[in-house]
């Protein structure tokens, strides 16, 4: 019996060293000769981490299996550390030219030192990643850790998955089309800064069952993630860092039953954009040129009489947008009968430079209805609202000197602005006689609820709502526990909000 009890205490005790001597951090092995920061020196849980260097800043990637401490030397002591989104309530410890804080579990932060934005240091936490798949797999593209792989383009078929190991760098851009369960795993690098051409990056392109998860998609030329015309596609963890010219985030196109969680976007464009271009079946067009930002939306596409999309979830992500775009965007191309039900929620907006945190910009018919943004913080605004029905240069009926997908096109005439607009340059106001003419492509928006909303500090801009006219504008808005610096917004004045061609703008204290 002793001799038992001692084999058991034995075996306790092993498991016990063994359990101390496990490391939380999970490094990832990135290669030496991607560039790294000289503002940003680190460490997690005693390790040294790469700060791995960008146009716009610096980011840190690992793993994590508890909580860990990140130590960060700068170059010289600095006075103020914040650590955003704000609502982690994560302070830095600050000691000389070095500061630190703790993680308490996975998670995707910016870290910004003495207000320089142009400079931040981003943290990409990653839970223990589960179920990598088989390298022997024919269905699988696998790219290891410690190299930059210059892959081209990469086509994933039926039931294919490409994997980026925590640590690789793959060049290239990647293209499923009609395809089933596909899949874009690992938390490695899908690195765009050798594209000279303005293409989208990522294309799931009438896909169904499609999963995206826990790589980083850096310095896109064009849109990062576009999905278009699928169905069931699945986000998680994702994140991107982009600041050339159209670098959307996540352009949801004619897309379905999408669900996204927990991402990340810096985008120098809009970081979530609704739209809807190219229907399934679409026949007859360039794939190039419909997965061009400078070429799409440019051709004529069949009417699907009836045709609904929708059925979209977005909760638990960080958005940074930078100048040009939104926060998150319903519009501009809208060629479909009905967009409805859509969640925004439980999200962190950081930063909005220079546009509209929430916006619907409906440039062509689509009825619009059941959005609801609930739960969500706004930190750092240049403006809340900008919900706009009307003609614009993505519409397809457009005059073609102005259309956007008209190459020598030209600047819409200063008499055919909207005088209030976040992006009057983007809309073409028709002179009065031709108003009735366009109406019947215009669209409208209805039963929208924005619930529990908090703004740090008062947005730099006013909030507009602009219908196209008395049947073709926006209908049912209801606003509850608003609140800008603390206070409760219980009027449109009291929240700076312009309208015109709105019917039941209604605004609702905190509910009991």
């Amino acid at each position: 019996m002793i001799k038992f009890l001692l084999h058991i205490l034995g075996i306790l005790a092993c498991q016990s060293a063994c359990h101390a001597g496990e490391t939380r951090l999970i490094p990832y092995h990135f290669p030496a000769e991607f560039p790294t920061s000289v503002a940003y020196t680190a460490t997690v849980a005693g390790e040294s981490v790469p700060a791995l260097k960008t146009e716009r800043g610096a980011f840190l990637s690992f793993g994590m299996r508890g909580p860990v401490e990140i130590v960060v030397k700068l170059t010289k002591a600095p006075e103020k550390i914040v650590i955003r989104p704000l609502s982690t309530n994560i302070k830095a410890e600050i000691h000389g030219d070095t500061f630190r804080f703790t993680l308490t579990r996975p998670m995707n932060l910016s870290v910004e030192v003495d207000g320089d934005l142009s400079n931040p240091l981003f943290v990409f936490a990653n839970p223990e990643l589960v179920n990598p798949p088989d390298k022997k797999d024919p269905k699988v593209k696998y790219f290891e850790a410690g190299r930059i792989h210059d892959a081209g383009e990469i086509l994933l078929g039926d039931g294919e998955t490409l994997y980026l190991e925590g640590g690789a760098v793959v060049r290239g851009v990647v293209r499923a089309r009609n395809a089933k369960n596909v899949a874009v795993r690992g938390a490695g690098i899908l690195d765009a800064s050798q594209r000279k051409r303005k293409i989208n990056m990522l294309v799931v392109r009438e896909c169904r069952d499609a999963l995206l998860e826990n790589f980083i998609l850096l310095d896109p030329l064009g849109w990062s993630i576009h999905l278009s015309g699928s169905e069931n596609v699945r986000l998680s963890n994702t994140k991107v860092i982009g600041w050339r010219a159209n670098s959307d985030g996540l352009d949801i196109e004619h897309s379905s039953k999408v669900r996204v969680d927990g991402c990340f976007w810096r985008s120098n464009d809009d970081c979530i954009a609704v739209k809807a271009i190219y229907p399934p079946g679409t026949t007859g067009i360039p794939f190039e040129e419909m997965i061009n930002p400078e070429t799409l939306g440019g051709h004529k596409v069949p009417r699907i009489e009836g045709g609904v999309m929708g059925d979209i979830d977005i909760t638990n992500c960080v958005l940074w947008n930078d100048s040009g775009g939104q926060g998150f965007e319903i519009g501009f191309e809208l060629r479909v009968d009905t967009i409805r039900g859509i969640t925004f929620r439980n999200s962190d907006i950081i930063h909005v430079i220079d546009g509209g945190a929430f916006t619907i910009h409906n440039g062509d018919r689509a009825r619009i209805e059941d959005l609801l943004i609930e739960n969500v913080r706004i930190e750092d605004p240049d403006s809340l609202l900008d919900f706009h029905v009307g003609l614009s240069i993505y519409s397809d009926d457009c005059p073609p000197p102005y259309r956007r997908s008209n190459p020598q096109r030209k600047a819409v005439p200063a008499e055919h602005r909207p005088a209030r607009a976040t992006n009057p340059y983007q809309w073409f106001v028709p002179s009065p006689q031709d108003l009735q003419s366009y109406e019947s492509n215009r669209g409208l928006v209805r039963n929208v609820v924005i619930r529990n909303v908090t703004l740090a500090k008062a947005p730099l801009k006013d909030s507009i709502l602009n219908g196209y006219s008395d049947t073709r504008g926006i209908d049912g808005l209801l606003i509850e526990n608003l609140q800008i610096e603390g206070k409760k917004i219980t009027t449109a004045e009291q929240a700076r909000m312009h309208a015109d061609h709105v019917q039941g703008l209604k605004f609702l204290p905190e509910m009991p």
